[in-house]
């Protein structure tokens, strides 16, 4: 098993091993096993590793950007209304499980189905520790609010 798996796994088993603390947390949503964590900080996530160069984030004022064209993936509003913190979390950990229409869209218009089948996100099983994922994925829910 690669490394990346191994981390990827870790960190679903390490959130799903949050259940137990959803149940503690009366304010935590039903649906999702990851708990609720600090929408503030998890902004702050959202531009350190740089989220914010491929997505827009509702209302949010987030730094310009510095990159010629790009597909801006929206995140938060309508399209993601019935999302939770879990399909945050999974969507940030596995990208490829789900591919954004609009950008296999863009992709087989260009010509390119490789492109078109993966998303151009890295995972980021290697880069967040679980309380900036806990954080993310709480500003990202806190977008539909």
């Amino acid at each position: 098993m690669s490394p990346r798996l191994t981390l990827a796994l870790a960190a679903i088993l390490t959130l799903s091993g949050l259940a137990a603390l959803v149940a503690q947390d009366p304010g935590a949503s039903e649906k999702s096993v990851v708990p609720i964590g600090k929408a503030e900080a998890g902004q702050v996530v959202f531009v350190e590793k740089g989220c914010h160069q491929c997505h827009s984030a509702g209302p949010t004022k987030l730094p310009a950007v510095e990159l010629e064209q790009r597909l801006v993936i929206e995140l938060g509003g309508d399209v993601h209304a019935a999302w939770t913190r879990d399909d945050y979390a999974r969507a940030i950990m596995d990208p490829n499980h789900l591919v954004s229409e609009d950008y296999k869209i863009a992709m087989i218009r260009l010509g390119d189905h490789f492109k078109a089948e993966n998303s151009p996100m890295p995972t980021f099983a290697e880069v967040l520790r679980v309380n900036e994922l806990i954080d993310l994925v709480t500003f990202l829910d806190s977008l539909t609010d």
